[in-house]
């Protein structure tokens, strides 16, 4: 009987039985940690410049839609960096797998 990793065994599990939404979001959010933090910092830039315009304060809504800015393209890097970190992981565990099939087959 082969082994399977933790991920592969996850994989299975999810191709059979489904996945919820927040079954979804708690995988993704482990895949790709840094994109929730950027989604958090740029809501609360969001909210910290709607507060600094309600109270009439420009200099600091100014700075938080900027700040709002900035999260914004960090978090579109860390899903692109993620993506491709991803990507190359998975691309390694292939070649590794073939490495060893070709290995077994030699034997």
């Amino acid at each position: 009987m082969p082994e399977y990793t933790r991920e592969e065994l996850d994989s299975m599990r999810i191709a059979l039985e489904g996945e919820s939404a927040w079954d979804r979001m708690k995988r993704k959010s482990k895949e790709e940690p840094l994109v929730p933090a950027g989604v958090a910092l740029t809501c609360f830039a969001l909210v910290a410049a709607t507060v600094g315009v309600k109270t009439g304060n420009r200099a600091y809504a100014n700075n938080m839609f900027r700040l709002r800015v900035a999260a914004q393209g960090f978090t579109v890097f860390a899903m692109v960096g993620g993506s491709l970190w991803y990507t190359h992981k998975e691309n390694q565990a292939k070649a590794a797998a073939a490495a060893e099939a070709i290995q077994d087959q030699q034997k």
